[in-house]
């Protein structure tokens, strides 16, 4: 019989559901800021062996720096190995070469990374990041509770009472937070509990992921002495090697042949993978298979909403799509670091206030801050969505005209300069936030040049003193960077940053795309956040405080930040 442990009801800030990479960076989050914060999750252990997620991308790296000053993007780098290269092996269109296939490399050691410290595609498995990321969180004093599963929630008074069920010992449990945060997958009961909708759009691909050891001597292209990858875009339906630790293993991801929707209607061993690959890339491979096989079916779609109230969406919760370009980890990881640090703040506005008009002011700036959660996340997710949707339909396409035509875009993209430049999007370093989506990101509405605009990540430019710009931004709060002009304190009883800086020399710098010499050597006023995206510009801080004011801002909140 389940019987009713009231023993940890008290009040805590965060209740985290799913320790999957997006629940373990906000847990670690939450205790960097100082919330208070447990993590529970349905299995009753961490997987050591679903590879899933493959990379870490460099905006993720930027990001996870403020963790343990570094600890766990040390521990990743170290772990992890870096791409090569990428090889296409494309059908010979005309002539007498039925079956044969020409292959085209895409350098990866020539990709123009421009600003960042991080200049690489970060290879290892999804259970060594997740292992590294829970490793770092146990060192911090916390600890994942497995076999714990979410039953039900509901809200009153600004607070949350979840009902949490021990699938081990058969016990209930009430839970009471200031907030929850469902990062527990494409099937989030978070989602269901809290009335949001995922808009979870078919599209009739099935695809089967393995991780594979191709034994002997496969017969690939060599991108000796590193790793590569290798992609087969063939008649029969897209098969890809994605290199993982262990020599020649790989992870296996290709389009399911026709009419195979179900791991049921097939068994998926050695004999099946060597056909599979047979026609898929003209080569015979010896097939040694790893712990994970899967098929499933590719959907695309996005939930209504990332926030009901004081519950959140995080991660597959919010948005799910293909898993070409390796997005969505990295897209979830930067969900938690949106959420995180706006927590925090509306946490230090609602403490700071005193009486019952102070409560009402921090009340609704509050909303406001918890609201920008939503609407960032929610019109940039859409719109990574989309893109990704169109290059699985169209790498994915088994219509011999649409092929045709991928091939040749194929055959022309890669020598050119755009694949190599490219790469600084698939890393998500060019991700922004538009001041349409967001009440705090200052429109700009002057002509005048600065080194970006409002809600783009902060270019890391190189400073006078040998340093980067990042290093002097604030992880917990907001800092005032007055660029080639002094600047005073913030605020009266601010705790906000200022960093008085000047630019190296214009040959020293590396920002991609470029910044002029001009705007270099420009006196500017930057407001920038916790996680590097720039919140305003201008010629003065005022002009910048009277902007956020308008949105709903009062100035204890504006204080805190």
């Amino acid at each position: 019989m389940n019987t009713l442990n009231t023993s940890n009801n008290t009040n805590i800030d965060l209740l985290i559901i799913g320790a999957g990479p997006v629940g373990l960076t906000a847990a670690l989050e939450a205790k960097r800021l100082g919330l208070s914060v447990r993590i529970v999750d349905r299995k009753t252990k961490r997987s050591i062996h679903d590879s899933r997620a493959v990379v870490v991308h460099p905006r993720v790296m930027e990001l996870l720096e403020s963790i343990q000053n570094g600890a766990v993007t040390t521990e990743i780098a170290k772990t992890a190995f870096h791409l090569k290269g990428v090889f296409f092996y494309l059908k010979k269109w005309f002539g007498n070469n039925d079956g044969d296939s020409d292959h085209l490399n895409l350098n990866l050691t020539d990709v123009i990374w421009g600003d960042t410290d991080y200049p690489n595609l970060y290879f290892l498995p999804q259970f060594e990041t997740e292992r590294i990321l829970e490793g770092a969180f146990n060192a911090d004093g916390g600890k994942v509770e497995y076999g714990v599963s979410l039953d039900n929630l509901t809200q009153a008074d600004n607070l949350v009472t979840t009902t949490l069920h021990n699938v081990i010992d058969e016990t209930t449990e009430t839970v009471i937070s200031k907030w929850v945060l469902g990062a527990d997958g494409g099937r989030s009961k978070t989602r269901d509990l809290i009335g949001i909708k995922m808009n979870r759009l078919q599209s009739d691909l099935f695809f089967i992921i393995a991780d594979v050891v191709l034994k002997g001597e496969p017969p690939l292209a060599s991108h000796a002495p590193g790793k590569g990858g290798h992609v087969f875009p063939s008649k029969h339906g897209l098969v890809a090697l994605l290199p993982l630790p262990g020599e020649n293993s790989y992870r296996l991801a290709g389009q399911a042949p026709m009419g195979i929707i179900s791991k049921d209607q097939v068994t998926l061993d050695e004999e099946f993978f060597e056909q599979f690959l047979l026609e898929r890339t003209g080569k015979k491979f010896e097939v040694e298979l790893g712990p994970w096989q899967t098929i499933f079916e590719i959907t695309h779609g996005s939930s209504d909403s990332y926030r009901k109230g004081n519950v959140m969406l995080a991660g597959d919760a919010s948005h799910v799509h293909s898993p070409i370009g390796g997005q969505g980890m990295n897209l979830g990881i930067q969900d938690a670091k949106n959420l995180l640090w706006k927590l925090a703040w509306a946490k230090r506005v609602m403490e700071d206030a005193s009486n019952e008009e102070e409560k009402a002011k921090a009340t609704a700036s509050v909303e406001t801050i918890l609201g920008s959660y939503h609407s960032e996340r929610h019109a940039l997710g859409q719109d990574l969505v989309k893109s990704v949707e169109s290059a699985t339909q169209l790498l994915a396409s088994r219509n011999p005209f649409v092929q045709f035509i991928r091939d040749m875009l194929i055959r022309f993209f890669l020598p050119s300069d755009h694949a190599k430049n490219d790469f600084r999007k698939a890393g998500q370093l060019e991700l922004a936030y538009t001041p349409e989506s967001s009440p705090i990101i200052i429109e700009k509405k002057t002509r005048k040049t600065y080194i970006c605009i409002p809600g783009q990540r902060l270019p890391n430019i190189r400073l006078d003193d040998g340093s980067h710009l990042h290093s002097h931004i604030d992880e917990i709060r907001h800092t005032w960077v007055f660029l080639n002009k002094a600047g005073s304190e913030s605020l009266p009883n601010s705790y906000s940053k200022v960093a008085n800086v000047i630019p190296a020399t214009f040959d020293a710098q590396v920002s991609v795309p470029p910044i002029s010499e001009k705007t270099y050597g420009a006196q500017q006023v930057l407001l920038v956040r916790p996680d590097q995206f720039v919140a305003g510009v201008g010629e003065t801080q005022e002009e910048l405080l009277d902007e956020l004011k308008k949105s709903g801002m009062n100035d204890k909140a504006l204080a805190m930040m």
